[in-house]
């Protein structure tokens, strides 16, 4: 799995990512501007659906570095974004970030809808040899992907309000949207990401390890399948939508699914300095390429000596980490996370900016260690969680095995801290257990699950 992304990686000093995704196709049918009469087409289609995830109004920056991340207490907030960090939603700059977030997921959902729909009207297009079958899971599985976005960002916790009725499922171009409860849309969002699964683990090259064409077309090779929805990305989104909702029986489920991942998917830990790779690419099950700068440029935004003047909150500290730990290399010396997505921080031999990362390993182990521990088996958590600690150079920091439950817990929510930094990822772990917060000023946050992003037209 290292040399297929270090593969895939390299791809990005050949052809620019800007190439990669073009938002239309090109060929002989019509969608809008774009044309389907060939598998190109199609590919085209699907990269741009991809390009526009990465936006500043989405994971390139609102629902992760440049937004969400700062709802963890990760930062101190520069000047006007105090009561967005305090998660008062009714703000001024919470209001702008959802609409934004809203809209544009939205948008995708309808582009994901869209290309469904051409490889129904166009079902005399041929395609290598499970590549149409693939293609067709994976745009099931982000639209469903997409909808747990949604439910997670503007509605409470499944735990605190599972009839709360805020978030639409779109599943058509012409379709009305569907209004559902979220216990009835999470049951949808799990069935779609049930059939992808099975679709996927029979023609996605990362699982059969046989790509569907020569010129490394984006998205068909196993080297490049880290830059989409893949099979095991799949398996980790439905985990999280399970363990969202939470029961027993759920928490075993997830469980079987990540220590799938774990022992089939082949993906390694970075133990070792490798050149200048701080976003620790290799372990990314999923991830956005960024466009030219990215989070280079947001992270210089934020951080850099002209930028916002952004510093890491009092609550974040070397001393939780253990001298080896690698991610103590993501703090500056001017107590900045400018490191992780700094220009400097890409692998030099290819000269990659940071991607985005949506699905990565370390959320693996974390959530199998929970999922574990809530399904009965105290003991397989407490041992997916140690296992993590080693992985991380960080042995000093194993439980003990006769840990409790809370103290597991207790483990692995300092880990979300650090793990995540600049993801946006903590959050949505704290709100699906209804964590009170400590806020960056001392303040404490609490009912954090019922808090939601407001839907503005």
């Amino acid at each position: 799995m290292k040399r297929l992304i270090y593969t895939a990686f390299m791809l990005l000093t050949f052809v620019s990512c800007d190439q990669w995704f073009d938002v239309e196709p090109k060929g002989e049918g019509t969608s809008g501007n774009g044309l389907f009469n060939n598998e190109v087409s199609f590919r085209d289609y699907m990269n741009g659906i991809y390009a526009d995830l990465r936006s500043r109004d989405l994971y390139g920056g609102n629902l992760t570095l440049g937004g969400v991340e700062f709802l963890a207490q990760t930062f101190v907030p520069y000047t006007g974004a105090e009561a967005w960090t305090r998660m008062d939603f009714n703000s001024d700059m919470a209001r702008t970030i959802a609409r934004k977030a809203y809209g544009g997921l939205y948008a995708v959902i309808y582009r994901c809808n869209d290309l469904l729909r051409q490889f129904d009207r166009n079902p005399d297009v041929e395609f290598v040899s499970g590549s149409r079958e693939m293609m067709m899971a994976e745009t099931r599985a982000l639209r469903a992907f997409l909808h747990f976005e949604l439910l997670r960002l503007f509605s409470p916790a499944y735990a605190v309000d599972a009839s709360a009725s805020f978030v639409p499922w779109i599943g058509s171009v012409d379709g009305p949207a569907v209004t559902m409860t979220s216990a009835e849309l999470l049951d949808r969002i799990l069935s779609e990401l049930d059939a992808a699964l099975v679709q996927l683990e029979a023609c996605d090259p990362v699982v059969t390890g046989v790509g569907y064409d020569d010129m490394s077309l984006l998205g068909t090779s196993p080297a490049d399948r880290c830059w989409k929805l893949n099979y095991y990305a799949v398996a980790v989104v439905k985990a999280r939508a399970l363990m969202f909702r939470g029961a027993q029986s759920d928490c075993r489920e997830a469980s079987t699914l990540l220590g799938s991942v774990i022992e089939k998917g082949g993906y390694e830990f970075v133990r070792t300095v490798s050149d200048s790779d701080y976003s620790f690419s290799r372990e990314f099950i999923f991830a956005l390429p960024s466009d030219e700068k990215g989070f280079c440029a947001l992270s210089e935004e934020l951080f850099g000596p002209s930028g916002k003047g952004v510093v890491l909150s009092s609550q974040i500290s070397l001393d939780d980490l253990s001298s080896d730990d690698r991610r103590r290399g993501w703090i500056d010396g001017d107590n900045t996370m400018r490191t992780k997505f700094a220009p400097t921080s890409k692998i030099d031999l290819w000269e990659t900016a940071p991607a985005i990362p949506m699905v990565k390993l370390g959320e693996v182990y974390l959530l199998a260690a929970e999922a574990a521990a809530k399904s009965g088996d105290l003991v397989s958590g407490i041992s997916r969680f140690n296992n993590f600690m080693t992985e991380r150079n960080s042995a000093s920091m194993v439980l003990a095995q006769d840990a409790s439950l809370d103290q597991l817990m207790e483990a692995v929510d300092l880990q979300y801290r650090y793990e995540f930094m600049g993801e946006g990822v903590r959050f949505h772990f704290c709100k699906r257990l209804d964590k009170t917060i400590t806020a960056f000023d001392g303040s404490q946050i609490s009912e954090v699950g019922k808090k939601y992003l407001p839907i503005v037209q």
